[in-house]
């Protein structure tokens, strides 16, 4: 693939990033189906299969995309990913659904879960301060998700998770589902972090910002779909569930997961304008997306967040991204 991109310039990047997306977004859209279908053919309860398969499907495009990127020695293209993708789903897809149709949702029914959120950003920027986030950070991650995932399923009021499809009769037919749904989030985060890092390389722009914008956007569409369509229907909690648990599963399964399978360095080599090479940590990057987090937590005590709200997210969404080009 790297002879093709280098024989027909950033064009070609640009058409298997578009291709990419429509993988990595069907592949999770048809795990997910597939998966929870299986699951409740076999009689899972709804709300094991939507902490579980769904909540994970919703967020394996962010995974697959991190993992590859880390496994290929680009861990900065994954961290941007992370960070990009929290406050894509807040400032974009949060503010582009509180425009489509104020949210009202009671404070008292999410309190438990911005508190998880901010806490694993805070979390997650102690551990990362050091310039990289050890095997045994990501253990103790992915320990901390599988006690949120517990404590959900014993606490089902507080649940708020995303609706599934009916059962299927036909088992083949999910279980094709699941094998093609892996198959296009393999292929698609393959073509997608190739043609990342190419972009990166052709235009002379820092890993960790194509993972900010570019990547961050295009593996966050299952969020940006399923908030979407659930503020249209008006399922208020549907849409801001997806977002504060999607944050919450970014930094603990994919954070944490890659990391597992190899420690992730935060820093990133970068020459300043006096030609030196210099260590770049993301402190704006992780304090912008804690900010956000703790915004919609401020906005939400008053058990709606409007349009003008809404407006704010979006504004705060194109200023980080203005900010970020700016300061290349």
């Amino acid at each position: 693939m790297t002879s093709l991109l280098n024989s027909y310039g950033p064009v070609s990047s640009y058409i298997f990033i578009l291709i990419s997306v429509g993988l990595l977004f069907y592949g999770a859209d048809w795990l997910v189906r597939g998966g929870a279908q299986i699951a409740r053919r076999f009689g899972v309860r709804p709300l094991v299969v939507g902490l579980t398969i769904v909540a994970f499907g919703t967020s394996l495009p962010e995974f697959v995309v991190s993992f590859f990127a880390a496994m290929q020695g680009s861990s900065t293209i994954a961290i941007g990913n992370i960070i990009g993708s929290n406050i894509t789903n807040i400032g974009l897809i949060l503010g582009l659904s509180a425009l489509v149709f104020p949210i009202v949702v009671s404070f008292r029914t999410m309190y438990r879960q911005l508190a998880v959120m901010i806490a694993v950003v805070i979390l997650l920027y102690l551990f990362a301060l050091d310039g990289i986030v050890s095997r045994w950070q990501g253990i103790f991650m992915v320990m901390i998700l599988l006690g949120y995932i517990y404590y959900l399923y014993n606490h089902p009021d507080e649940a708020v998770v995303e609706p599934v499809d009916e059962v299927s009769d036909n088992l083949l037919k999910s279980i094709a589902l699941v094998i093609f749904g892996i198959f296009g989030l393999m292929l698609g985060s393959r073509l997608f972090v190739d043609s990342a890092i190419w972009l990166a390389e052709f235009y002379y722009i820092p890993e960790v910002i194509i993972g900010l914008t570019i990547v961050a956007l295009g593996t966050s569409l299952p969020e940006l779909a399923t908030s979407m369509v659930a503020a249209f229907r008006k399922h208020s909690d549907i849409s801001l569930g997806n977002i504060v648990g999607s944050n919450i599963f970014n930094v603990l399964f994919i954070m944490g997961g890659v990391s597992v399978f190899k420690p992730l360095k935060v820093n990133e080599t970068r020459v300043n304008p006096n030609g030196i090479l210099t260590e770049y940590f993301p402190h704006f990057e992780y304090l912008f997306m804690l900010g956000l987090s703790i915004v919609l937590m401020v906005l939400l005590l008053r058990n709606r967040i409007g349009r003008l709200a809404g407006v704010i997210f979006l504004g705060s969404y194109v200023f980080f991204y203005f900010y970020l080009y700016q300061n290349l």
